[in-house]
């Protein structure tokens, strides 16, 4: 049923023009500012006044002082400036909203959220990530992957959609994984699987499989040390899925001659109508069932 409530939409890139787009036909009112031709107001006030709910983008900053407006030139909106015109009870939400804007809204009794922290959003991006993940080996590989020996390492939420998606295509794929039980699902989809070590003791975190021409790392730490990359081949590619620390070191990777490619918020770089669509259907969502703190432990 349309929603009366209205919603203020403040800076962004391309996906915040596709999930206008999509709240719009999802029946709530939105304004717009800070989004070049798409921005329904020359200035943020207009936008936010009678507005029930504010949507900030992902990320909501780049200088965690003002918000993030790279389509339109000149647009500049400080936090605090913002924070001191929402009157109690407007609900903000953003991805990857800066620590001290979550602490200073908050001490004001506004309503704030970090929807990146929303496990429906996470789940709902691991495919255009794996997606995008395999567009680009296959940009960057000189072979196609059908038949080649390939490593995912990690089995989370992108790791475990990537492999299928990867052996669907007729990889020959290895799971690097912590848990058995995930091994133990890898290798019930004919999926080889490697055991993914603490550490320590001289042991290497993980085993790559010999001759291994692509890795897609989906660990933020440092599974794959120097001694691991040591006996990759020279023609594999290493690409990085995890957000910081990442899962092996670039310089490392380059000096020993291995090509690597850092692949952050593919969604966003790659398909961003998909990605607007994504965070109109999970915003909505999370509007409609009125999450307001942090929701990452939240069920249903």
């Amino acid at each position: 049923m349309p929603t009366q409530e209205k919603l203020a939409v403040l800076g962004g890139d391309q996906r915040q023009i596709y999930m206008l787009r999509e709240l719009r036909n999802d029946g709530w009112q939105a304004a717009a500012w800070g989004l070049g031709e798409a921005s329904t107001d020359a200035d943020w006030r207009p936008a936010v006044s009678g507005a029930q709910a504010v949507l900030l983008p992902l990320p909501a900053s780049e200088d965690g002082v003002r918000i993030r407006c790279p389509l339109q030139s000149g647009a500049s909106l400080r936090f605090s400036v913002l924070l001191e015109a929402l009157p109690p009870g407007v609900r903000l939400l953003g991805g990857r909203l800066p620590p001290l804007w979550l602490e200073t809204a908050g001490a004001r009794g506004i309503a704030v959220l970090d929807y990146m922290e929303s496990e429906v959003l996470q789940l709902r991006n691991a495919l255009p990530t794996a997606e995008g993940a395999i567009l680009l080996a296959m940009q960057e590989l000189p072979v196609t992957l059908h038949g080649l020996p390939v490593a995912v390492v990690g089995y989370g939420r992108i790791g475990a959609l990537l492999a299928g998606k990867l052996r669907a295509l007729g990889a020959d794929v290895t799971v690097c994984a912590r848990r058995e039980s995930d091994r133990i699902r890898a290798g019930l989809q004919g999926m080889r699987a490697a055991r993914i070590l603490p550490g320590g003791a001289g042991e290497l975190p993980c085993t790559l499989p010999q001759g291994c021409r692509a890795v897609f790392n989906t660990v933020p730490c440092r599974i794959l040390t120097e001694p691991v990359l040591a006996r990759l081949p020279a023609d594999c590619l290493l690409l990085e899925l995890a957000s910081a620390p990442g899962g092996f070191d670039p310089v490392c990777a380059a000096r020993l001659g291995l090509r690597w490619l850092l692949a952050p918020a593919l969604p966003g770089r790659l398909f961003p109508e998909s990605a607007g669509v994504i965070l109109a259907q999970t915003l909505s969502g999370l509007l409609r069932a009125g999450e307001t703190g942090p929701i990452s432990d939240r069920k249903g």
